[in-house]
């Protein structure tokens, strides 16, 4: 069937392609709005981070100590899903968040810029974290961690992710359309054609005429020609038969007087 019907073939083809076009774009945008999620994200927790620096000291000790905490409710509630933590080796401070838990230390901190990764986290979850080594006013160094669970980023790529893809179903459903109305109207001079050709094979004198789309008026001069070639035949016949049945006529007439 589909070898066999040109609009068949055609539709096809530009619904396959469409369908292509638009699970590329399901994959570019999502991971566009993956990273937009992550950019977001990562300049929030720098904004805690940078207000936790802010209040850090070191104690007598060299343990840090914290004037005042990031004012984020969600810091104070025990695995609400936002941490705080900071390092040093004399000691450490956490979040209330944490609550009994910590933070995993990277292999290796930077000093000049805030750096994002992901890691395992407590409560059995992963995390989103930002982390830098910062000097403390009072001397000495401390690991800054901020860290945010990742099963909310998770969740909004989800989201977005099946809202994309049904808009881009009936999306999908509309260019078909589209596709569908292009064919039909391309095809159109095909079946004026058809009706030229049935009147031509009722009266061999007439001629397919009148204005063509470019593409098929070589297909138009070329079944005009193929008329002419078989008017001639037919008028070269003709002459033969009357030939033929004027070099007859006399042979019968002796024939039929002799009878």
């Amino acid at each position: 069937m589909l070898q066999r019907s040109l609009h068949l073939r055609l539709l096809a083809g530009a619904a396959v392609a469409i369908m292509a076009a638009l699970v590329v774009a399901w994959l570019v945008m999502s991971t566009l709005f993956e990273r937009q999620i992550e950019q977001r994200e990562a300049a929030e927790l720098t904004r805690h981070g940078l207000a936790l620096v802010s209040g850090l000291g070191v104690a007598h000790g060299g343990a840090p100590v914290l004037e005042e905490a990031p004012s984020d409710p969600r810091f104070d509630e025990p695995a609400s899903g936002l941490y705080w933590q900071v390092t040093t080796p004399q000691g450490a401070l956490r979040s209330r968040s944490l609550w009994d838990q910590v933070l995993t230390p990277p292999a290796e901190a930077q000093r000049t810029n805030w750096r994002t990764r992901s890691a395992p986290g407590p409560f059995g979850g992963e995390l989103f974290l930002i982390e830098r080594e910062v000097v403390l006013a009072g001397g000495g160094q401390a690991l800054v961690q901020i860290a945010l669970d990742a099963h909310q980023m998770t969740m909004l790529r989800r989201e977005f992710g099946l809202d994309l893809a049904l808009f881009l179903v009936g999306l999908w459903l509309v260019l078909s359309a589209a596709a569908f109305a292009q064919v039909w109207l391309g095809l159109q001079p095909l079946a004026g054609l058809r009706e030229d050709l049935q009147r031509l094979r009722r009266n061999s004198a007439a001629r397919l005429t009148g204005e063509r789309p470019r593409e098929i008026e070589p297909l138009v001069q070329e079944i005009n020609a193929l008329a002419e070639a078989r008017q001639g035949d037919v008028a070269r016949a003709r002459r033969r038969a009357g030939d033929l049945a004027h070099s007859l006529k006399t042979p019968l007439a002796a024939m039929s007087a002799q009878s």
